[in-house]
């Protein structure tokens, strides 16, 4: 009988283990994006923040330059997000476009000279 008790206090405890060790801790936030212009854009911020592990979901709206984003906050941070953004070639909250990768977009993901203007004061 004592085996019978050890082996349930055992699977309990590994029970516990595994449950502890998969709980998320899911989180949301919105990052700014405006230097975001065309659909093609909205794909690359998408893609590019989904690939950061621990990102569980990205959307974005162009018209209100924000991608809303939900992560595994034990798996990522905004910091690391923001900077998938950034490499991908576009401003995220207060960081700018890497320019390497700014200038390898396509010209409808690029801004005009006014607008770059604006973005790069903000």
């Amino acid at each position: 009988m004592h085996r019978v008790m050890s082996a349930g206090a055992l699977l309990m405890m590994v029970g516990l283990l595994v449950t502890g060790c998969s709980r998320t801790e899911a989180k949301t936030t919105d990052i700014s994006i405006g230097t975001a212009v065309c659909g093609m854009c909205a794909d690359k911020i998408e893609a590019a923040a989904g690939a950061v592990k621990g990102v569980e979901s990205v959307a974005v709206d162009l018209e209100k330059a924000v991608a809303y984003v939900k992560y595994d906050a034990n798996k990522t941070s905004v910091a690391a997000i923001e900077d998938a953004i950034v490499l991908a070639g576009y401003a995220a909250n207060d960081k700018p476009a890497d320019p390497a990768a700014y200038e390898k977009l396509p010209g409808c993901c690029k801004l005009d000279a006014e607008s770059k203007g604006m973005h790069e004061s903000m």
